[in-house]
Formats: C-alpha cells, structure tokens, sequence
C-alpha cells in the first residue's frame, strides 16, 4: 500500500544537493509540522481551496512517499512519526528525488519487512 507524509516549513531555499541533511535538520530543530499522514492522495489538486493556495506560496513542503502495509495512522504521536521518518531518511534503502526552488519530493523504495519492523519500533 503506498503511503505518503508531507511536512511543511516556512518557505525556504532548497539548495541543489544534501536535501537528506536539510530535512533532518529542520525536524531536529523542531521547524517541520506534520501537514498529512495517510494513504497516497489521487489528485491533491482537487482539494486545493483559496486558503490552501496562499499556504502553497508561503511554505516549503516535503513530500515521502514510500509502500508499507497497512498502517493505522492514529497510532501513532507526531514525535513517533518524525523518528521514523528520521530512520528511512538514513537508511540504505534507494531514494528517487526531486526538487525546485522551495519543495521537496522523496520516494523511498523500501521492502515491507524493513517499513513494518520500523513503525513496530518507533510505535512503542
């Protein structure tokens, strides 16, 4: 099942490399916020109203995506969700991403064991 998180910032540059060391940066130093958690959104441009336009033009967002079973999102506290988050941003796994001036996108193609056992840790 594919997953995905966005974190939002104030706007900021993204600079043409190290993106893994700028997000987890911004989560150490308490300066990401946890916009969604849940499952891969169809078309996001369908939900867009005038209020979130002006939050897209304001802020800087990360988006991770990345497969894992089913996943009870309430289960978890936001500071478990940024630790695991933190963990797949360094681990091995391959990571496909892009950026522009002010967002970031990651795709983490991870095997289910290694997401399972990692929300099992970071859940308890």
């Amino acid at each position: 099942m594919q997953h995905v998180l966005i974190l939002s910032t104030k706007r900021i540059n993204i600079p043409s490399s190290d993106f893994i060391p700028l997000v987890s940066s911004l989560i150490d130093e308490n300066e990401m916020e946890i916009d969604y958690f849940g499952i891969e959104i169809d078309n996001p441009a369908d939900y867009l109203d005038e209020q979130m336009k002006l939050k897209i033009s304001t802020t800087s967002f990360i988006t991770i995506h990345f497969e894992c079973d089913k996943i009870d999102y309430s289960r978890y506290s936001d500071e478990a969700i940024l630790k695991f988050i933190i963990d797949v941003l360094h681990c091995d796994e391959e990571k496909e991403i892009k950026a522009d001036d002010k967002d970031i996108e990651i795709i983490i193609d991870m095997s289910l064991k290694f997401c399972n056992d990692l929300l099992q840790i970071n859940g308890r």
